[in-house]
């Protein structure tokens, strides 16, 4: 379990190359000290776009300075306040000394152990290496807090439909979660059109709803339900995670919510299960399908009108999205693990999209545990522009975190 977010952004490290400075002693450097004496520790990570282009890309990073410390030979307490990350050129000049990040500690007897989260700002193409060095020191030193621009931001105990829930508000959009129904029962874009609309009652028009609605009969992962639990285990500027189990003990699932998408983690399940997108694309008022101008796409290219029902594995690599006629925004939702799982769309009663991942009428496929799924929007339903934000949201990074590195003794 994941304790609340430490997160800060850095204060001026660098006035000149990097390399320039590592391991020399003030009176070996000219001008400004360069290597700050209070940030005696840094290690270096680079992160590949792995073959696409990303944009506004999170970076995650599992990291455990306890043992960072003993690579350096200095077994001594670690300190979250002193975390700075400062991004460089591969020569090592310094780009951005404000980098800004978050890092979510592990609860246990490790206190350095923990998940860093740090952003790819604009758009990085495709099989690019972006180079960061993240510099941390011992309780001892003296180090400020500067503030963080939050890009996703956490309300507790809000009442959304009648259930407590977690308000989450991100770049693009605003999500509700029920706490005891562990799912989501809306999903507002940023022109206030809730794409999901769930309401207590009225079957279809309402209390069918929901993301990602993975348990029928047993009622797991669907708003308005109340088998549940959910807690907050990470809150900061990058991300808020919530971690959900049943009360039955046999699912448990975790969100994290991003700035422009939310990954969800079945961790959990009873097998077999679905993944299901029940709503309203384009949230049409009156909370109806557009049946005559909404439309599905999936991965291959294939497009069907909302009114047409479907049926079939969706192939490597499996997602898809849906539109509506009032907006050119979509709403899309990834299977990381491809599946010869069936996957089926039909339209209910004019009134919500029934999208199954592993769904075929009431029979479910996806028995994988864990598995991944993403949600989010794309402003533009044109294949080629969907296609590059789905695939920049979900696919993997390259990280790679080398060996950690120490200013000389005589230097602190």
């Amino acid at each position: 379990m994941r304790s609340r977010s430490v997160c800060f952004g850095p204060q001026n490290l660098f006035s000149r190359k990097v390399s320039e400075v590592v391991g020399k002693r003030p009176e070996e450097i000219e001008g400004d000290r360069g290597w700050n004496t209070a940030w005696p520790f840094r290690l270096p990570i680079k992160v590949n776009t792995a073959g696409y282009e990303r944009i506004n890309k999170p970076v995650e990073v599992d990291l455990d300075f306890a043992q960072l410390r003993k690579t350096l030979g200095r077994n001594v307490a670690f300190s979250p306040a002193s975390i700075r990350l400062v991004e460089t050129d591969n020569r090592g000049t310094a780009l951005d000394e404000q980098v800004a990040f978050q890092f979510d500690p592990i609860a246990g007897d490790n206190p350095g152990e923990g998940i860093l989260t740090f952003m790819l700002n604009g758009i990085t193409p495709a099989n690019a290496t972006r180079h960061f060095y993240l510099y941390f020191g011992s309780p001892t030193g003296d180090y400020s807090s500067p503030a963080v621009r939050p890009q996703v931001s956490l309300t507790d105990n809000v009442i959304d439909e009648e259930q407590e829930s977690f308000k989450v508000v991100t770049q693009n959009a605003t999500y509700f979660y029920h706490k005891r129904g562990a799912g989501f029962s809306s999903m507002v874009d940023i022109d206030g059109q809730d794409w999901l609309g769930y309401h207590p009652g009225g079957g279809s028009a309402g209390e069918y709803r929901g993301i990602p609605n993975m348990g029928h009969p047993e009622g797991y992962c669907h708003p308005g339900m109340t088998v549940s639990r959910s807690q907050i285990i990470g809150a900061g500027p990058l991300k808020v995670s919530i971690l959900s189990r049943s009360n039955d003990g046999k699912m448990a699932c975790r969100w994290d919510i991003f700035p422009h998408y939310a990954r969800l983690t079945v961790l959990k399940m009873r097998t077999p299960y679905w993944f299901l997108y029940e709503g309203t694309p384009g949230g049409n008022p009156g909370g109806r399908l557009d049946e005559e101008h909404g439309y599905c796409v999936r991965s291959t290219g294939a497009q069907t009108p909302l009114a047409q029902k479907w049926e079939g594995a969706i192939p490597a690599p499996e997602w898809l999205y849906f539109g509506a006629g009032n907006t050119k925004r979509v709403i899309y939702l990834v299977h990381h693990e491809a599946d010869d799982a069936i996957d089926s769309y039909w339209p209910m009663e004019n009134n919500m999209t029934v999208f199954g991942f592993g769904r075929l009428g009431l029979a479910k496929f996806m028995d994988q545990v864990p598995a991944h799924f993403t949600i989010g929007f794309a402003e533009d339903g044109d294949f080629a522009a969907a296609a590059r934000v789905i695939e920049s949201a979900y696919r993997e990074l390259i990280v790679t975190v080398r060996t950690p590195e120490q200013a000389s003794s005589e230097y602190f």
